[in-house]
């Protein structure tokens, strides 16, 4: 039986497989080390080195005893590949926050999504393993570049079916004319509140529009110019520490993924029709 490969996950172990090698020393220490299986290389590990050619060999969930402890070999989850595997063409967003945005959204299965701007590709992939196959998620940026390997990390995870890639403004009502109605909005964008008014003859009433913003100048910026038809429902910002689990010790890890953004929440309300009215007539 051939294995089903694509340029990142391999349901058997091949050449040319990306693979997750779980390294654990003796004294309890543990790492992981992201790498794409070739038949002549040799991982070296905090617990000793792993030849290619066993794990060809024996496939997926093999352990071997290193020199100075145990390695175990196992596919990338979606979130090993964020983590080493994939393309970075700009700043991403962190899966700490990914998850966070997916279920403030409120998106599910079926769902129809846009998001803007594209980046790498990452939130694209959240909202992606979410609403596929039934949903649609249109991914919007202003750079082509970025548009590229945002379509190259969707592709190789997989969900490239239900995502539709746009070179496009979402600030103006003209790239969005022809978009159904959309159930939520994600931005991760410098100025959403200049988005917002053209986003908002798009999305159900009601439904919930989430921003990323890096700064608090952002955050500050968002009150002050937020248009009719808006209304602040939470703000968030999450943190995310690993664990050292060892034999004689548990406690917090030297790992800490601290602040990233600030996660926002607004809803559509009534009181902004007419930035619809103005978009109409060529005004966005």
């Amino acid at each position: 039986m051939r294995a089903r490969r694509s340029r990142t996950c391999c349901s058997e172990a091949g050449e040319g497989c990306q693979a997750v090698i779980i390294a654990e020393r003796a004294d309890g220490e543990r790492r992981s080390y992201h790498v794409r299986l070739s038949k002549a290389a040799a991982y070296t590990t905090i617990a000793g080195v792993l030849r290619a050619t066993e794990v060809l060999d024996e496939g997926w969930g093999l352990v071997v005893e290193g020199r100075t402890g145990r390695l175990a070999v196992v596919p990338p989850t979606i979130f090993d590949l964020m983590e080493g595997g994939l393309e970075r063409k700009t700043q991403v967003i962190y899966p700490k926050d990914l998850g966070l945005i997916a279920l403030l959204a409120g998106i599910r299965p079926g769902s129809v999504v846009l998001e803007a701007g594209s980046g790498s590709g990452f939130l694209t992939i959240m909202a992606a393993l979410v609403v596929c196959p039934e949903g649609r998620v249109y991914s919007y940026d202003v750079n082509r570049d970025y548009l590229i390997a945002a379509r190259r990390n969707v592709e190789a995870v997989g969900l490239s079916d239900c995502v539709e890639f746009r070179l496009g403004d979402v600030r103006r009502f003209d790239s969005l004319r022809d978009l159904p109605l959309l159930d939520a909005v994600l931005l991760d964008m410098p100025d959403p509140w200049n988005a917002l008014p053209a986003l908002y003859c798009k999305l159900r009433m009601g439904a919930p529009a989430v921003l990323f913003l890096p700064t608090a100048n952002q955050l500050v910026k968002l009150h002050e110019n937020l248009p009719p038809g808006w209304f602040i429902q939470d703000a968030f910002e999450t943190m995310a520490r690993r664990v050292e689990i060892r034999r004689d010790a548990v406690r917090p890890g030297q790992w800490l993924a601290g602040f990233t953004g600030y996660i926002v929440v607004l809803r559509k309300v009534k009181g902004g029709s007419e930035a619809c009215v103005d978009a109409s007539q060529g005004r966005s």
